[in-house]
């Protein structure tokens, strides 16, 4: 018989005594995933739905199984998926396929595939939105800025404003880089004026250094060599 690969989706993680004990019981060879939420499982059976129920009936007992589903599809290109359901459930789904004139499989198969439909649907919706939002709200972003420009916070989209404002209550700074490294911070507006007044009061004492350093005319006079004066008025003298 060929074999059938199957993944059981579980509960819970299961590990170590309860997944030994699993497939000593089963007899069926299997591979837990990393994090022990899945299992796959390798059964011979004549085809994919007496897999899925032969894999129900020796693992039900012994692991916590929320869901079967065949790993690869089928002669038709579709995967099998098994879900249980309580008694009560039972009922009301085979009333309603019987309601609707198909089998039990034909239903559930059918109203799976609207739900995904519609969970298509409303993904699609949800992103036009929030393209809509990006091309209408943010597009003063492509304006050049200006020293002067202030943007509203209420103009942001969300998550970039609550960042803004994490910012700006605790003080502390985020660097944007790429590739070449470091390109530009993001700083509350109390450390930008601590900053300026830092640069301001470093570029004033830097003036009173230079101007403290340069001579003024009368002492450079005063300080002039007595040679220099005797020179000049032999000068005079001679031309006299």
């Amino acid at each position: 018989m060929p074999l059938h690969a199957i993944e059981v989706i579980l509960t819970r993680t299961v590990r170590g005594v309860e997944l030994r004990a699993a497939r000593q019981l089963s007899g069926m060879a299997m591979a837990s995933s990393p994090d022990g939420k899945s299992i796959a499982v390798l059964v011979s059976a004549r085809d994919q739905e007496l897999a899925v129920k032969k894999v129900w009936r020796r693992l039900q007992d012994s692991l916590p199984i929320d869901v079967l589903c065949t790993l690869f599809p089928g002669p038709d290109g579709m995967l099998r998926m098994s879900i249980p359901f309580a008694p009560g459930v039972k009922r009301r789904i085979r009333s309603w396929a019987k309601a609707s004139g198909k089998s039990t499989e034909e239903f559930l198969s059918q109203a799976i595939k609207d739900a995904l439909a519609r969970d298509r649907s409303t993904e699609a919706v949800r992103q036009g939105c929030a393209l809509n939002f990006m091309l209408h709200t943010c597009a003063w972003l492509d304006l050049p800025l200006s020293e002067a420009d202030r943007v509203p916070v209420s103009r942001l989209p969300t998550s970039l404003g609550d960042l803004v404002r994490r910012i700006s209550n605790s003080g502390t700074r985020i660097v944007f880089t790429d590739l070449t490294g470091p390109i530009a911070s993001l700083i509350s507006e109390r450390e930008l004026r601590e900053l300026e007044d830092t640069l301001a009061i470093a570029e004033c004492e830097e003036r009173k250094t230079d101007s403290s350093s340069a001579m003024p005319h009368d002492e450079a006079v005063q300080e002039r060599p007595a040679d220099d004066e005797a020179g000049e008025d032999g000068e005079q003298h001679g031309t006299g």
